[in-house]
């Protein structure tokens, strides 16, 4: 059987936590209703179709439904691309102004915000490249740039660029190391 790429983010973000090859509507409200994680991934979706949409009070609603509901803070303006997945949602805050790429996954305690002190370019909150992964109790703070498959270590402070494939951990991040493909062992 062919593997389905979706490509509507709701679907991607579907594939990516349940790995099915159909998308079937009755087995998608379960799992809503069922997984917090993905419950909070969709009410991120549809606040944002929502404030795109010029419906800033129902986005505003969606929001707050997100964080009566799964205990995370996920702000209807952040840019957040197809494959989301949260791990755990408790103590989850991502900021207004975040951009975070494809296939990206978080954990608990995850906070990615702006520091209205420094600007660059206007910008005060961080862009995330995709396939990044952020473990649990990381701060990524400010405007600074994530590089595609990068991975912030638990309890890290970022407040300075990452290179891509880049492995970081410690107050104030360091880069611990470089990502390697296993497949020709060489750096990605």
């Amino acid at each position: 059987m062919q593997n389905i790429k979706y490509s509507h983010p709701i679907g991607r973000d579907f594939q990516r936590i349940y790995d099915q090859k159909k998308l079937n509507i009755c087995v998608f409200l379960v799992k809503v209703c069922i997984n917090v994680s993905f419950r909070a991934v969709i009410l991120y979706r549809v606040g944002h179709w929502l404030y795109k949409n010029r419906h800033p009070t129902l986005a505003k609603i969606t929001e707050n439904l997100n964080f009566y509901l799964d205990q995370c803070t996920i702000s209807v303006k952040a840019d957040i691309g197809p494959g989301f997945l949260i791990a755990h949602t408790h103590g989850l805050v991502i900021g207004e102004g975040c951009v975070i790429g494809e296939n990206c996954d978080v954990r608990q305690n995850v906070t990615i915000g702006g520091n209205w002190s420094k600007q660059v370019d206007g910008r005060m909150y961080p862009t995330i490249g995709d396939n990044v992964s952020i473990s649990a109790g990381a701060v990524i703070v400010g405007p600074l740039n994530i590089g595609s498959n990068s991975i912030i270590g638990a309890n890290t402070v970022v407040t300075k660029d990452v290179p891509e494939s880049s492995i970081v951990s410690g107050i104030p991040a360091k880069i611990i190391g470089q990502k390697w493909s296993e497949e020709s062992n060489r750096k990605l």
